[in-house]
């Protein structure tokens, strides 16, 4: 828990600023305010324990409103913990500042703070499906892709457990969150990419804006008895035609791209760039059960542009063999690709 003297204050600002986005009729400058304010990384420290907090409060409190008397205290009135908690939401929310500042080992032990249970959607190999969303954005899943969903009434939050995910947001006040690796992409309203690959994130951005930052440490129960924490990083905003690549070891590139290649892999099309044969072969790996190999790195070296269609690998296979002259063994369900043996 942080030692700083204005955290009872950033916590009780926090408060009021949960309540106020929590109402169904909340305006676009009450959120443009709120931005501005969680724009301090103390104050976006102090909403997250807030938030998080309020989880445990909401769930108990629907569990003990129904209840009945019986149910509470052997039949007679209720405890006063229980009042408590089946007050009018705005006092326990104006509450639970102090109670996070003040709270001790023993009331907050026994507790656990629940996640909201997360939306499951996956594609298998080779496979391609958009999801209407509930709030009207559109996620399109590519080949063997994976990812979470889990909306609230103050986020819209996604997790790509793994694969890549075209994200067409709807422009609403709650930002749209989509996790992957190490890092997270925070949108409005926006068309971009993400693809959680091996040993890197790729986010490519078609339209709008985002901000791609390291996912922020997720606080201990009620927020207390956390490690120290790492500075907040305000991260990178990205414009349309730029494609941000974060390898796992934390290095960091920019690329420009052609936003309408980049979106060409929807329509079952792969785009190829200049890219290195043993690239090629990982990608056209992605869209088939039926694997590729290369064991020359001399061979995996050769560079290639084109593009094929996704269902047509072998036939594009066929292309590579005639194209580099190679021959193909088939091996179980690999097919390994390589120059001929030298005559004898």
């Amino acid at each position: 828990m942080t030692c700083s003297k204005d955290h009872p204050r950033r916590l009780g600002e926090a408060a009021r600023w949960y309540s106020d986005l929590e109402d169904p009729d909340v305006s676009i400058e009450t959120w443009e305010d709120f931005l501005d304010w969680e724009g301090d990384p103390q104050n976006a420290a102090a909403f997250r324990e807030i938030e998080a907090s309020l989880v445990v409060l909401e769930r108990t409190s629907r569990a003990y409103s129904g209840m009945g008397q019986s149910d509470v205290s052997g039949g007679g009135q209720p405890t006063g913990s229980v009042s408590r908690l089946a007050r009018s939401r705005t006092a326990w929310i104006a509450g639970i500042a102090a109670a996070l500042v003040l709270a001790t080992v023993s009331i907050i032990a026994p507790m656990i703070v629940p996640r909201p249970e997360p939306i499951r959607y996956a594609t298998s190999v080779g496979e391609q499906r958009s999801f209407d969303l509930a709030d009207g954005s559109v996620m399109t899943l590519n080949t063997d892709t994976e990812a979470e969903i889990a909306f609230t009434g103050t986020q819209r939050r996604v997790r790509l457990v793994q694969g890549q995910a075209l994200f067409e947001v709807e422009k609403e006040e709650r930002p749209f969150i989509v996790e992957a690796g190490s890092s997270q992409t925070t949108a409005l309203g926006t068309v971009f990419d993400v693809y959680a690959n091996a040993g890197a994130v790729e986010v490519t951005l078609l339209e709008g804006s985002v901000v791609v930052a390291p996912v922020p440490d997720a606080p201990e129960l009620w927020g207390l008895f956390r490690p120290a924490t790492r500075e907040v990083d305000d991260g990178r905003t990205l414009v349309p035609g730029e494609k941000l690549v974060i390898r796992d070891d934390g290095l960091e590139s920019v690329s420009a791209i052609d936003p309408s290649e980049a979106s060409l892999w929807r329509s079952g099309t792969v785009w190829l760039d200049d890219m290195a044969l043993a690239d090629v072969v990982a990608e056209l790996n992605r869209y088939s059960r039926m694997k590729v190999r290369i064991d020359d790195p001399d061979l995996g070296a050769e560079r290639l542009s084109g593009s094929f269609r996704v269902g047509e690998e072998e036939e594009f296979v066929g292309s590579l063999v005639m194209m580099f002259a190679l021959e193909a063994e088939r091996v179980e369900n690999e097919v390994v690709l390589s120059h001929p043996s030298p005559a004898e």
